[in-house]
């Protein structure tokens, strides 16, 4: 089989070292704090109005809620009863708040974090066979969560599903902030790839989904176009192919996935190519459909999430096999997609270190791909919108995380998983609730610091306690001051109003040494409102 040259997998998922990522030092003023509402229905109006309200009270700007396709189109095609959403929509109108609907066309149940089972609709599975429809992984198990990208019917269906949103909460127009769109399992732009009822346990790769019929056939109609002739394909691949049907999926996913494999040669580059391909293709396509129906009548943003697989990022043997196996082979390729479709992008797990990047098992690097990503979507003027990919229950230092890549890397907005965390029993506010409204709640003012005294030095920087000043970390993070005359250092920075915040000011030289104020903590409340100045000596 024929190898690639050196290099052409070395730049499919390449990443920007934290430390070449400066600090932005900014709670930027149309910055955005979301929360994400309870999977399930809703039963007691008055308590959920009475929780919504406190949000908004407390700065977050919108509620996100998933419309569960199976809910509002359970009977037949195109039969639809949206009367709980439309319920559910005044009782967000009501509480201040703006809305977030997220049209998902996926299965609630059987991924992380699910408490609820709404299955996809079931009469669809009378339109074509599950070799056309569903999904099948290497293990041979059936996947039927949400509708395959290859279907010709799956646009079809989304289509009909966003016109009928359209038409029936056009009077809400004002009410709703953003569209999202459910692209796949969980609603993420991806392949079933992880999920515990195929075996799968983390941080294992997971597993392809290309085993289908439909499948294998849209996986050949490309190679088709792309060589036109057997011969050419043989050739490329080092095959002796005699006909298309004989062209197979990897036929074993860990071997396909080592190191010097199957994936470093032209057939597992092409197949790479075509799998995430198949994801591109599905988001031009519903993001076509959604622009058709929405822009006029909503004239708000419409985006996609991108899931953080940050497991098996620096697995020795089998590197990024995960991100690979969920169809993630190219970022800067997939991201070029969103920026075609005018589509907004929300990516998860920012709540997450880089701890066990090293580390086996796991080999987890999520700090150093979500900076990654920041970085490619705002190289590309894409709008970024953050989530948490698990609870952040009793984590304060994870909230910590999240602000920390939120103000730092050019976030528009952050959604937190989830309403159900931040109130008990009784409606009352937890401790997840008061971290979220202390440490991501949008209200920023800018504050002048000046440091007088300064010894000759190269440079003059910031570095605090909080998400946004960098949080202790001078050498991932830089906050510049401006020299006034010799001696006197300025700069301003936008932080949150009302807030605590311990700090020093520290010097670099022109070789990177760092030189720390000597002392206590500079300690410093920002005011409510207006704007604000500290002022010490070094």
């Amino acid at each position: 089989m024929n190898k690639l040259s050196v290099g052409v997998f070395t730049f499919m998922l390449y990443f920007v070292p934290l430390s070449n990522t400066p600090g932005i030092a900014e709670v930027q003023p149309d910055y955005k704090l979301y929360v994400m509402a309870p999977l399930g229905e809703i039963t007691d109006w008055e308590a959920f109005k009475a929780e919504l309200t406190q949000l908004k009270e407390n700065g977050v700007y919108a509620i996100t809620t998933d419309i569960w396709w199976g809910l509002v189109e359970s009977k037949k095609d195109n039969q639809f009863d949206w009367s709980y959403y439309k319920k559910y929509a005044e009782t967000v109108k009501a509480s201040g708040l703006k809305w977030v609907p997220i049209l998902s066309t996926h299965q609630c149940g059987g991924n992380v974090g699910d408490d609820c089972n709404y299955p996809i609709p079931s009469w669809l599975w009378n339109k074509d066979t599950a070799e056309n429809m569903a999904f099948k992984s290497e293990s041979g198990f059936w996947n039927k969560e949400v509708l395959a990208p290859w279907w010709e019917g799956t646009g079809d269906q989304y289509n009909e599903l966003y016109k009928s949103f359209a038409e029936n909460f056009a009077d809400k127009n004002d009410l709703i902030a953003k569209i999202y769109l459910s692209a796949g399992p969980a609603g993420e732009l991806r392949y079933p790839s992880y999920q515990n009822a195929d075996g799968w346990d983390y941080p294992e790769r997971g597993q392809l989904q290309v085993y289908t019929e439909g499948a294998k056939r849209d996986f050949r109609l490309a190679m088709r176009e792309k060589y036109s002739t057997i011969k050419k394909l043989n050739a490329a691949w080092g095959k002796t192919y005699k006909n298309w049907k004989e062209i197979q999926p990897p036929g074993n996913g860990d071997e396909f996935f080592t190191r010097g494999g199957a994936i470093d040669t032209r057939f597992g580059y092409d197949f790479m190519q075509w799998y995430q391909g198949a994801l591109e293709k599905h988001l031009a396509k519903i993001s076509k459909f959604a622009h058709k129906h929405f822009d006029e009548v909503f004239g708000v943003p419409i985006g996609a999430k991108i899931s953080g697989v940050h497991w098996k990022m620096n697995d020795p043997v089998m590197p990024h096999s995960a991100e690979y196996s969920a169809g993630y082979h190219n970022y800067s390729q997939l991201l070029n997609q969103f920026k075609k479709s005018n589509m907004a992008l929300t990516f998860t797990c920012l709540e997450m270190g880089d701890q066990d990047a090293n580390i086996a098992p796991s080999y987890s690097a999520p700090k150093t791909l979500v900076t990654h990503i920041a970085s490619l979507a705002n190289e590309k003027g894409i709008s970024l919108n953050g989530e948490n990919a698990l609870p952040l229950i009793n984590n304060e230092w994870g909230f910590d995380n999240v602000a920390e890549m939120v103000f730092n890397h050019g976030f528009e907005g952050f959604t937190l998983l989830r309403m159900s965390y931040l109130f008990d029993d009784e409606g009352n506010p937890t401790n997840e609730f008061r971290m979220m409204a202390d440490k991501l709640e949008g209200k920023s003012i800018p504050v002048t610091f000046t440091v007088e005294n300064v010894p000759a030095t190269q440079g003059v920087y910031l570095i605090g306690d909080r998400g946004e000043i960098g949080r202790w970390n001078p050498e991932d993070y830089e906050y510049k001051l401006t020299q006034n005359t010799e001696g006197s250092w300025s700069g301003t920075f936008r932080l949150a109003a009302d807030r605590f915040y311990e700090f020093k000011f520290v010097l670099k030289d022109e070789n990177g040494t760092i030189t720390w104020q000597d002392g206590e903590n500079n300690r410093y409340k920002t005011p409510l409102n207006g704007k604000g100045n500290y002022k010490t000596s070094w």
